[in-house]
């Protein structure tokens, strides 16, 4: 795999830090659900028949927060697909720095102007297509000679679907946080196992104990033995895992002071606060980042994701490993699911075309050498899989995740994740400050985020 630069996900990761890691300003602040297209409603384009030609023109594209490598790559892409189809020229725009990408698309929409073809996120499928936003792509699957509906994995039809229709093609997903990376010459000089993919999380907190070093007491340790970004992608990983959740299913309700929620939580707060393994937000200033931290070698352990690998690749100081994520003390280990997904507005004029973008871009996996994500069909997995920098990071049991879609999921609330998350996290960081216990937290936290889930 190349160098995975700027993607998304790392831009959302990055817009923040706080204590134990990054915490998550969004790359879009929460925006009201999405308005129907005015020109069409949706799921009203006929079902595309063999040999009907794509329609010609114009066909412009929307998307989020890629960095200058992945825009170059798709800019080179478009050409080859405009050669391909003559008639189509695509037109393809990414907001500016700073610019909320759901802000803008939004604005699009309530203009009557929106894109031909967009990204779109996990969470957000399902409240756009209720409003009208996203096209019914079942009819052009129906259709398709090349991606037939049997081939798409149960991971990608769930996230992509609403009312059991598919509203947004998934080009791949990943699990969240994926791996546990560490330092073997860590464990080695003292002595340590070093991790497996069967560890639990009383393993790393063991192992963390033995690797902090602080030699002179003064409560600063030369060395860290853990840390993991603090954002709601970790958080909900640790909460799911241990049973809890912060929404009942249909997200009417918060579940936030669930005992198992709070244990979940207070236990990952116990790592900075109580057991002093893991640095906290005044130690942070000083490392700057946990991927910087674990650059140095001042972190023997690091919670990440997929893109870390991107920023790892070029440590010359020591040889990095990396393990599946940790499972919860209860043996079970529940991801959240970073997606990669196309959809179409109802009131486009190129519906067809828009398709064969989606599935060429699907079939080709454009993006792969950037973002290694699981594809969205059988038939490519083995793409994947047989990269040899994937089986030596141990990614082969995520195989189980194209038949076992309860272990990866994505979070409730819709549209109203942004503004509910950043409640939640506020509170968060007073735990992992000390501040609060995990409980005192969740019980301020449920009125303001029922509050929000009962806003219509």
């Amino acid at each position: 795999m190349s160098d995975t630069r700027v993607t998304r996900r790392q831009i959302l990761k990055l817009a923040g830090l706080g204590a134990a890691g990054g915490v998550l300003a969004a790359c879009a602040p929460a925006q009201p659900a999405p308005t129907a297209a005015p020109a069409q409603t949706q799921g009203s384009a006929p079902a595309p028949q063999a040999g009907v030609a794509y329609e010609q023109g114009e066909m412009k594209i929307l998307l989020c927060c890629s960095g200058q490598d992945e825009i170059d790559l798709r800019a080179k892409w478009n050409a080859q697909f405009e050669q391909k189809y003559p008639g189509v020229k695509v037109i393809q725009e990414v907001p500016p720095p700073g610019t909320g990408y759901f802000e803008k698309l939004q604005t699009l929409i309530a203009a009557g102007t929106p894109p031909d073809l967009f990204d779109m996120w996990e969470g957000y499928v399902q409240p756009y297509a209720a409003n009208g936003a996203l096209l019914d792509l079942e009819p052009f699957i129906a259709g398709d000679p090349k991606i037939k509906r049997d081939d798409i994995v149960p991971a990608a039809i769930e996230a992509g679907s609403w009312q059991d229709k598919i509203h947004a093609m998934l080009i791949g997903f990943m699990p969240g946080p994926v791996s546990l990376y560490y330092n073997p010459d860590h464990f080695t000089k003292a002595g340590v196992d070093i991790p497996s993919p069967d560890w639990k999380w009383d393993d790393v907190l063991n192992a963390a104990k033995q690797l902090t070093v602080d030699a002179d007491g003064d409560g600063n340790p030369e060395q860290w033995g853990f840390s993991y970004g603090n954002w709601f992608v970790n958080h909900l990983y640790t909460v799911w895992s241990n049973g809890g959740d912060w929404f009942t299913p249909d997200s009417s309700k918060s579940t936030l002071t669930d005992p198992r929620t709070v244990e979940a939580l207070q236990y990952w707060a116990d790592l900075v606060t109580k057991h002093k393994v893991a640095p906290g937000s005044s130690a942070m200033q000083v490392l700057q980042s946990n991927e910087e931290a674990f650059k140095a070698g001042t972190l023997s352990m690091y919670l990440g994701n997929y893109w870390n690998v991107g920023e790892f690749k070029n440590i010359n100081t020591f040889e990095w490993k990396a393990v599946l994520t940790p499972k919860a003390n209860n043996g079970n280990r529940v991801w959240y699911m970073h997606t990669a997904c196309w959809s179409i507005s109802p009131p486009s004029k190129v519906k067809n075309a828009a398709w064969e973008y989606i599935r060429e871009f699907v079939l080709d996996s454009v993006i792969e050498s950037l973002v290694p994500y699981i594809p969205s069909l059988r038939s490519m997995i083995d793409r994947f899989f047989d990269v040899p920098l994937h089986k030596e990071l141990g990614y082969e049991p995520l195989r189980t995740l194209v038949t076992k879609p309860d272990v990866i999921r994505i979070p409730g609330a819709g549209e109203k994740f942004d503004k509910i998350q950043g409640m939640i996290q506020a509170e968060i960081d007073l735990v992992m400050n000390g501040q609060k216990t995990a409980l005192e937290a969740m019980q301020a936290a449920t009125p303001l985020v029922d509050a929000e889930l009962a806003r219509k």
